[in-house]
């Protein structure tokens, strides 16, 4: 390439950037003048806690170990062992005991008791531990 050839080419870059510079300046002159808005609308969300009304037979599990929440029997933290020993002592057991412990996830899910994880006395590991929930009402109606 000879000096006349660089020469050209600088011309041109000159050209090329005085142009971009002239189209930079009319957007900026665009853009400054209008306003630019935009609105984002938030919806708002009401919880309601409204009374759940269960109704459950003293035949069935479920409402046999409601009567042992409603006697004060989980007052203190239980395990699920200790719920079969006291509804053994009680000839309330199911025919098989594998019922318990879904019958306490149930009662935790429906927001009778509380569940979490407490270290065992012996040994290692974690045992979960079933507790009355606080400000929990039980009404009895008899038929």
């Amino acid at each position: 390439m000879n000096l006349e050839n660089i020469f050209e080419k600088i011309k041109e870059i000159e050209n090329r950037i005085n142009n971009l510079e002239c189209k930079i300046e009319i957007l900026e002159k665009f853009l400054g003048k209008s306003n630019i808005n935009i609105n984002v609308e938030i919806p708002k969300v009401i919880i309601e806690k409204k009374a759940l009304d269960i109704r459950i037979s003293e035949d069935e599990l479920l409402g046999r170990m409601i009567l042992l929440v409603k006697e004060g029997f989980f007052d203190i933290d239980r395990t699920a062992s200790e719920v079969a020993k006291e509804l053994i002592r009680r000839c309330w057991h199911p025919k098989d005991m594998q019922h318990i412990r879904p019958t306490l996830e149930h009662l935790t899910f429906l927001g009778i008791l509380e569940r979490r994880k407490e270290k065992k006395q012996k040994g290692k590991g974690l045992k979960w531990v079933y507790k009355r929930k606080e400000n929990l009402e039980i009404l009895e109606n008899k038929i």
